[in-house]
């Protein structure tokens, strides 16, 4: 039997995200996410209280799924390539399957900054760590001294700005949702190549 409670939580976070997608924190209304839920207003508040609550959740949703996967994959055992290999294919079908997350993230940052740092630590993301551990596994493996921040936001900026771009692609390039479908699934073996040769024309540049 089907869990109504779970559901209707369920259903209210799903009509919040297309409504703060939409419209951000501040243009978004309680009514509006209720009337998109399909419940009545009096519910919404029943399980959030308020809009911050609603946001919070939506928002710590988001962005646990993509820190949870960063952190399992950057933090394990695996040759740096296959990190790159991995993070990129998970990421494109991550942020196919969820177009609304990077510029909900985006706004989040801008709207809710105390939020997200406080989000941050509760999930004990630490960036400095992460940089430092691409450093060394780079100067390790492909015996290069390199800017860890640069190289992981080329990987991010390559990842995502199809997604948020999306309009602009169809619109320009014509590309069909069944096109563009299959653009991405390019961009899992296109995005790692092109980091990786980039990385060996790093190499080949500073050994000469």
């Amino acid at each position: 039997m089907e869990n109504s409670t779970s559901t209707t939580e369920e259903r209210i976070l799903e009509a919040a995200k297309k409504v703060f997608h939409c419209k951000g924190f501040d243009g978004a209304r309680m009514q509006e996410i209720a009337d998109e839920a399909g419940v009545n207003k009096s519910l919404v508040h029943y399980y959030y209280r308020n809009k911050d609550n609603i946001f919070q959740a939506v928002f710590e949703d988001a962005f646990s799924k993509l820190i949870t996967k960063l952190n399992e994959i950057f933090y394990s055992d695996l040759d740096f390539k296959s990190k790159i290999t991995i993070f990129v294919s998970y990421y494109v079908s991550f942020l196919s399957e969820n177009s609304y997350i990077p510029l909900f993230i985006l706004n989040g940052l801008y709207e809710k900054p105390d939020m997200i740092k406080a989000m941050l630590k509760k999930k004990n993301f630490a960036p400095e760590k992460l940089m430092e551990q691409i450093r060394k596994q780079v100067k390790e493996e492909l015996h290069l001294e390199i800017d860890p921040f640069h190289l992981y936001i080329n990987i991010l900026a390559l990842s995502i700005f199809p997604v948020i771009a999306k309009p602009l692609i169809q619109t320009i390039f014509g590309y069909s949702n069944d096109q563009l479908k299959q653009f991405n699934e390019e961009r899992k073996t296109v995005v790692p190549d092109f980091i990786l040769n980039a990385l060996k024309g790093y190499e080949n540049e500073h050994r000469n």
